[in-house]
């Protein structure tokens, strides 16, 4: 199932109900990233991935929502798509114009 497919089956069902989404652990996290534990932490640790903490101590728990997690990969996505598409537009190279020749 893809991410976005997920997304929005998530939210089908939380307006089909009032309770709040469930958090998830690091490992099922991972899982539905398709990246290892220690990668996924490292992130969230880092602010890359929307986590929460639980605890104020040096070994904190973190929880995820999937919903969130993935938000933020298609948010990703399209950051990626966008910068992608600016770089091509881009006019000029060390001062050496070019794509804009008049034929």
């Amino acid at each position: 199932m893809l991410r976005s497919e997920v997304l929005r089956e998530q939210e089908r069902q939380q307006e089909n109900r009032s309770e709040p989404e469930r958090f998830v652990d690091s490992v099922v996290a991972a899982k539905f990233l398709s990246i290892q534990k220690r990668q996924l932490l490292e992130l969230a640790r880092a602010g890359k991935i929307p986590a929460y903490p639980v605890g104020d101590g040096q070994r904190r728990l973190w929880r995820f929502r999937l919903s969130d997690l993935a938000r933020a990969m298609e948010q990703r996505m399209v950051q990626r798509k966008s910068d992608n598409r600016s770089s091509r537009e881009q006019t000029s190279f060390n001062g050496v114009e070019f794509g804009n020749e008049e034929p």
